[in-house]
């Protein structure tokens, strides 16, 4: 007879919302942990950290010390301090990590929504839906299923026959589930946990062990992020145990759990200073697993994401092919990989203005350029015609119109205002399709963008962004040169409005080098960087973290990858806020 179904969607659903409603309460992730069956596994009503401990969730008891000094004197604020559900990129990450494999069950997750202006791992998109919630529930019942066929790794060598089950049982609780849930685990929540395998062991250890696998995967104390953090009496804001630190970090730079290193350096409590902080962060950025997270980053920021599935209208754009979407993917990750790899220099300057791409044999014959190499190797493009990320193909592309229309310098002109200089542009009125002017097949955009600014209610907004558009007009929606539009010459001369640096320009590369050198762009990116490694928008809270990264940024001759590593010296990161609700 087949075991009875474990953790149905049912009981999960019950128990995220359990710990969610709990922790906007207490400030703990607490409630019973379910036993497999729907039990509620014990009789202890906590599964998380006491509040009055000091050593926070997961300290161990150990004494932290003062806490860290903060850049911003005597005015801490960490701003917001939500708990973050992981993503699935995320998740996949963990798992395997975790379990030294077996992350293909994320495939299976929905995709992560992203927020009109944000990142896919912003906490306002993320949410415990019923599906995500099944979803879940499933990969971990498969997850534990598969685990107990490698019963040797999972207890460390220990042999219940020879070594008897509750040793086992306790060397898992401190290998597996120390290392799932990122933290030692409270007596709480070893108690509950021994409960479930205690009710789920009728037909054996490994029957057992499986339930508390799939337990230890569904709680949230494993799918959440969340720092209860060390109370600072008479602040508002608390400090943070080496072992939340530990978790900030790997999150930050590899987008998964802490490895080997990071977990004996909090079991020493050695991740209590920022100069220890630092070291880890230094550390991490020279490792191959940051540069996934880096892509994930470049590719939301640039939009790129939306690259794979992008549809044109071959009609009118009849040099699209979807063969070119991959193409141009993996030209832009080598770009990135290459300029933020420990060779490259990491520059904001070299995003934005380099004259060089990585293409193989067809997209050099697409961009009409010489050389290509099937690894994408790094070619070089006519001076006048490449300026970085802003002439890639891809990016023009995903910015471009579906079709052979009007409207391409809108779009990437709102692009660069919005996520280059961080100036939201109003959504238009709810007639503004209405409002556009007439066109014959002979009007070009530059043509019918003067006539949509001589319109007063067009003209207020499109007046800041269209003549910053101007400049990619020689790349058609599909990011191909033209030397003519719809019949007439183009012209590219155009006008940065809202930097440091506005001044008249012709072409995307002068564009370039004035957006590289400009402060506005230069805050923006930090800005960007923060939104990202934060998980949330930035808020007026966020003034001084913001002010100290901005000015680290400038300091390193806007080096991205030195931008990340500062990050971590911020009160953002440094510290959690007391009182808000997750």
């Amino acid at each position: 007879m087949p075991r009875p179904a474990r953790l149905t969607p049912l009981v999960a659903r019950a128990t995220l919302v359990l710990a969610l409603a709990a922790t906007s309460c207490t400030g703990s992730i607490s409630g019973d942990t379910p036993g497999p069956n729907g039990n509620r596994g014990g009789g202890s009503n906590n599964t998380g950290a006491s509040s009055g401990n000091r050593g926070g969730a997961g300290s161990g008891g150990t004494d932290h010390g003062p806490p860290p000094a903060s850049l911003c004197g005597q005015n801490i604020d960490p701003g917001p301090s939500p708990m973050r559900l992981l993503t699935r990129v995320e998740y996949a990450n963990t798992i395997k990590d975790l379990m030294g494999g077996m992350a293909g069950v994320a495939m299976d997750l929905p995709e992560d929504g992203r927020p009109a202006r944000g990142f896919a791992n912003d906490t306002t998109a993320r949410s415990a839906s019923d599906l995500l919630v099944d979803k879940f529930s499933r990969a971990a019942e498969k997850l534990a299923t598969q685990a107990v066929g490698q019963l040797p790794m999972l207890l460390g060598g220990c042999d219940p026959a020879k070594d008897g089950e509750a040793a086992c049982l306790n060397r898992f609780l401190d290998g597996f589930a120390k290392r799932a849930w990122r933290r030692p685990l409270q007596p709480e929540e070893r108690a509950n946990l021994t409960r479930a395998f205690n009710e789920n062991k009728a037909k054996g250890f490994a029957d057992g062990l499986e339930a508390v696998t799939e337990v230890v995967l569904m709680a949230p104390q494993f799918l959440y992020r969340y720092e209860q953090g060390i109370d600072i009496a008479g602040k508002k804001y608390a400090q943070l145990s080496s072992w939340e630190v530990a978790s900030r970090l790997s999150y930050l730079m590899w987008g998964s759990m802490p490895d080997a290193a990071l977990f004996a350096a909090a079991e020493k409590n050695e991740l209590g200073t920022p100069e220890q902080i630092l070291a880890q962060a230094r550390r991490m950025v020279d490792d191959e697993r940051y540069m996934p997270m880096v892509k994930n980053f470049v590719e939301q920021f640039l939009e790129l994401d939306q690259l794979l599935t992008l549809d044109k209208d071959t009609m009118t754009l009849p040099k699209w092919s979807p063969e070119l979407r991959p193409q141009m993917m993996a030209e832009a990750d080598k770009f990135i990989e290459t300029l933020f790899a420990k060779s490259g220099d990491g520059k904001l300057t070299t995003m934005l203005t380099a004259p060089y791409s990585y293409v193989n044999p067809a997209l050099a014959g697409y961009y009409g350029v010489t050389g290509g190499s099937a690894d994408y190797g790094k070619t070089a493009f006519p001076a006048d015609r490449f300026s970085g990320v802003l002439t890639m193909g891809g990016w023009l592309a995903v910015h471009g119109n579906s079709d052979d229309g009007l409207t391409s310098l809108v779009y990437r002109a709102k692009w660069v205002k919005e996520e280059l200089l961080c100036q939201p542009i109003p959504d238009p009125p709810p007639n503004a399709l209405d409002e556009n002017p007439p066109f014959t097949p002979t009007t070009t955009a530059r043509e019918w963008s003067a006539l949509r600014q001589a319109k007063m209610v067009c003209g207020a907004c499109h007046k800041i962004f269209d003549p910053i558009g101007f400049g990619f007009e020689n790349y058609d929606a599909i990011g191909k040169w033209r030397d003519q539009d719809h019949g007439k010459k183009v012209d590219a001369t155009g006008m940065l409005i809202g930097s440091d640096v506005d001044a008249a320009f012709d072409g995307p590369v002068e564009l370039g080098k004035l957006l590289a050198k400009s402060k506005t762009v230069s805050d923006c990116m930090a800005t960007q960087w923060f939104r990202y490694a934060a998980g949330r928008a930035d808020t007026t809270r966020d003034q001084c973290s913001l002010q100290v990264l901005q000015k680290k940024f400038d300091e390193s001759g806007g080096d991205m990858r030195e931008l990340l590593v500062q990050f971590t010296q911020t009160d953002a990161f440094l510290f959690r806020s007391k009182g808000d609700a997750p």
